[in-house]
């Protein structure tokens, strides 16, 4: 009943404390579980448009990943999308700070996923300095709020992602792009860390995000933003 009344307007599900954010809210929209705080929306399955369009601009018949790495869980919305580009057998390891969003992602959506996910209870930063294996695919989805927490900004963390990837592998890292300030802290975060790290990266400008490409290659032609 939820889901049919979520097209005509949103159906609040729930709304629980956080200890990283002022509340989280799940509600249903147009058939879709999101997950929201005041300031911004974490999830929204598989319209989370700031990963699907740059999913879209992604060669994944070139590029076929089959191990994965989730920092910044929400809903697990980035799983859905790769999920829906990839036929191939995927595995995911999710990792999230946040006790509540774990929680609501067992809650409403993990049933939905048709990959196998390891979910670690844990912070990013400490999980990526101890981390020895190599992933195909990093998608970085970490925020307080709308902005990503400055220890994600660092050179070093950044060099420690570069690590984490296999050969040939591939960063998507997500970043508000609403306000003034968000866009010039993202273009000192591009231009002062990541393209060092990273000299052929690009970034693709989905209207209130940036998405950080490790590697532009990767992208189809005439698509680069």
């Amino acid at each position: 009943m939820n889901k049919g009344k979520s097209y005509f307007s949103e159906v609040l599900l729930e709304t629980v404390s956080s200890d990283f954010s002022t509340s989280l809210s799940v509600c249903m929209t147009h058939g879709r579980y999101q997950l929201y705080t005041d300031k911004v929306v974490y999830s929204y399955e598989d319209l989370y448009k700031n990963f699907k369009i740059t999913a879209d601009k992604i060669d994944w018949k070139a590029f076929r990943p089959k191990n994965i790495l989730v920092l910044g869980l929400g809903l697990g919305s980035v799983i859905q999308i790769i999920e829906k580009k990839n036929k191939q057998p995927l595995f995911f390891t999710a990792v999230d700070i946040d006790e509540a969003v774990l929680y609501l992602v067992q809650k409403y959506t993990a049933s939905k996923f048709r990959s196998p996910i390891e979910y670690i209870h844990a912070d990013a930063q400490i999980f990526i300095a101890q981390n020895n294996v190599k992933y195909d695919l990093i998608l970085f989805d970490i925020f307080i709020d709308d902005l990503v927490p400055p220890k994600f900004e660092t050179l070093v963390i950044t060099k420690k992602l570069a690590s984490a990837l296999a050969p040939n592998g591939l960063l998507l890292y997500n970043r508000i792009a609403i306000e003034p300030e968000h866009i010039m802290r993202n273009m000192d975060y591009f231009d002062r860390v990541f393209n060092k790290v990273f000299p052929q990266a690009e970034f693709v400008n989905v209207k209130y995000n940036w998405v950080l490409v490790s590697d532009g290659s990767r992208l189809k032609k005439g698509l680069i933003v």
